[in-house]
């Protein structure tokens, strides 16, 4: 008896560790494969005509833009990101390192990151030419920390060291340092209720002196029902906190949408309320005091749509300018396939401040694939 169950109990176990080998390879195997890789990215090739009425000599120009992430997954918990990017008004922009980041997931409400971080606000949405946050923002545009973010259930806290040109304040006392001294505090909650997110935020930037620092707040709202959308912004910028000037910049952007069928309509509406005397210099990131834009188009078929931009710009922040124009011409819209999209468009100046430029038309065609 005792021979017999022996022999059971040592057959049962030879079946189990047999058993148990695919298994255990299968989890060597997963192991010996190390981290995930997964490489996406976008790039945009542009070519623009000059003024193809008043030129003498025709002209063009080029924008270039490649971005590369590659991003990196350890396991559940950990991963990993690295972008590179090339951006420039030429054909052969450098590429050179823009961030890198580890991160830590706790959960879908909970996870920390640390590295090279970047935060804008008030992004522009609908305007073609302004939707770039690196460049302009009703909130904010775009601030580079090397340092950590927490984010916790639609919290968002970020803190770290200015680097590139968050590290570089717009203007430096001649014979003065200012590089290397800055850090920026950023703070913001997105509040979803249903379709509609609402998202105030706060940001603050230091060099550690009273005539060194700027002062970002504000909201952004995307609201949402049935076919309508809008998406209001306000943002408050202020440098010198602490001293009389300059004085502080008000701007409201407003970007309503409705899509019917093969019909599609949107618009912006920016206005900044800019101290005349004393303005805070803000660079690229507000390009004008006001401009209103709107363009309904229609779906020719799954492929090509037709719109119709409708626009007026102050071109200026100083109200005293007189080089206001409206735009008007046409835009074809060009998507062959998901992540390929071609735009080209005609666009009329006309003049409308006394010292604006000749009418004239411009061309241009811009590519963009995504992978």
């Amino acid at each position: 008896m005792k021979t017999r169950l022996t022999s059971n109990l040592l057959f049962g176990l030879a079946a189990a560790s047999i058993l148990a080998v695919p298994a255990i390879a299968q989890e060597a195997e997963a192991a010996s494969k190390g981290p995930e890789v997964k490489f996406s990215g976008e790039v945009e090739f542009d070519a623009y005509t000059g003024d193809v009425v008043n030129e003498d000599i025709k002209s063009h120009s080029y924008e270039s833009t490649f971005d590369l992430n590659v991003d990196v997954k350890f396991n559940e918990k950990w991963s990993a990101s690295v972008q590179l990017e090339a951006d420039g008004k030429t054909t052969d922009p450098k590429a050179i390192y823009n961030g890198a980041f580890v991160q830590y997931t706790h959960s879908d409400k909970f996870a920390v990151k640390f590295g090279d971080l970047t935060f804008s606000e008030g992004a522009f949405l609908n305007f073609y030419d302004y939707d770039d946050p690196a460049d302009n923002a009703a909130g904010m545009a775009e601030h580079d920390i090397r340092g950590f973010e927490i984010d916790y259930d639609g919290l968002v806290f970020g803190l770290g060291f200015g680097r590139g040109g968050n590290d570089n304040p717009d203007s430096c006392p001649e014979d003065e340092e200012c590089v290397g001294y800055a850090y920026d505090l950023h703070l913001a909650y997105e509040l979803g209720l249903g379709d509609q997110v609402l998202r105030p935020f706060v940001d603050y930037k230091s060099y550690q002196e009273a005539k060194h620092n700027e002062f970002h707040a504000g909201l952004d709202a995307n609201l949402k029902a049935d076919v309508f959308t809008f998406h209001f912004v306000y943002g408050l910028h202020m440098d010198n906190l602490g001293e009389d000037t300059p004085k502080a910049t008000h701007a409201f952007l407003a970007e309503p949408a409705v899509e019917l069928g093969k019909v599609n309509i949107k618009g912006s509406v920016f206005f900044a309320i800019i101290d005349k005397d004393d303005p805070t210099d803000h660079g690229e990131e507000i390009p004008e005091y006001f401009f209103a834009y709107g363009e309904p188009s229609v779906k020719i078929n799954d492929v090509i749509a037709l719109g119709l931009p409708l626009e007026y710009h102050t071109n200026t922040t100083d109200k005293d300018e007189d080089v206001s124009v409206f735009n008007i011409g046409l835009r074809a819209y060009f998507t062959p396939i998901e992540g390929l999209d071609v735009t080209g468009f005609a666009k009329v100046n006309i003049p409308v401040g006394d010292d604006a430029d000749d009418a004239g038309l411009k061309l241009g065609l811009e590519t963009v694939f995504a992978f």
